[in-house]
């Protein structure tokens, strides 16, 4: 199974979407200007011009739409856990940080007052709580993916579909940008333009996995605490 990222993506660094972009351009001699942000703008403004009572009178769920859909009672409630569980952990490590101070840095030659610093900060969490709370919110994440998880790239028609994929945007970067996906497609079908790349199947094409865009983030798994 997927080990499950815990920290946000760090809002300074690319989204999946604009690094996969950037390596595009880059094979086509072409300066990237995909924007996570403008693509955001873009599909809400999209979104609100749509008569969207009329839309959904049109649309039916498939079948596995439906199966997704039908999950909502169990997913819903963890859902409601998951970002505060989340918070609460993310609290109680940074607390770690602070009572150790400034980080002092570390050299090949001389690494003992970063060492002392990691020890200090590590004593502060294992006092605090910070593991039980890591343990508590990973334990929802891991409940969430395994009901999730398979419908994480399936195609939603209607508008219930899309919002529960955005309600899941707190287990991973992945559903959001799977919401998109869904509503630039269904922008394009409506107003009858090209219809967008499939940007999941270029992914799996270039060799991107979700856990990819965090490699070199302080993230977490389900194997190991918050660093």
């Amino acid at each position: 199974m997927r080990a499950i990222k815990l920290l946000q993506r760090d809002p300074a660094k690319p989204s999946l979407r604009e690094r996969f972009a950037l390596m595009k351009a880059k094979a086509a001699g072409l300066a990237a200007e995909t924007s996570q942000g403008r693509r955001a703008m873009l599909a809400g403004s999209v979104a609100a011009a749509l008569p969207l009572p009329a839309l959904a009178a049109t649309v039916r769920a498939s079948a596995r739409e439906a199966e997704f859909l039908a999950l909502a009672p169990k997913l819903l409630p963890l859902i409601r856990r998951v970002g505060p569980a989340q918070d609460e952990a993310h609290r109680l490590y940074s607390a770690g940080d602070a009572a150790a101070g400034d980080y002092p840095g570390w050299t090949r030659e001389d690494t003992s007052a970063a060492d002392a610093w990691s020890e200090k900060a590590k004593a502060t969490r294992d006092a605090n709580g910070y593991d039980e709370a890591w343990a508590s919110a990973n334990t929802l994440s891991i409940a969430l993916a395994r009901l999730a998880d398979p419908y994480v790239n399936e195609p939603m028609q209607t508008l219930p579909g899309i919002m529960l994929k955005v309600a899941l945007a707190d287990l991973s970067e992945w559903w959001g940008e799977s919401a998109l996906t869904d509503v630039s497609r269904l922008a394009a079908e409506h107003f009858g333009l090209p219809a967008p790349e499939p940007f999941f199947q270029e992914l799996v094409e270039a060799g991107v996995e979700p856990d990819d865009e965090d490699e070199d983030d302080d993230a977490t798994s389900a194997t190991s605490p918050i660093a």
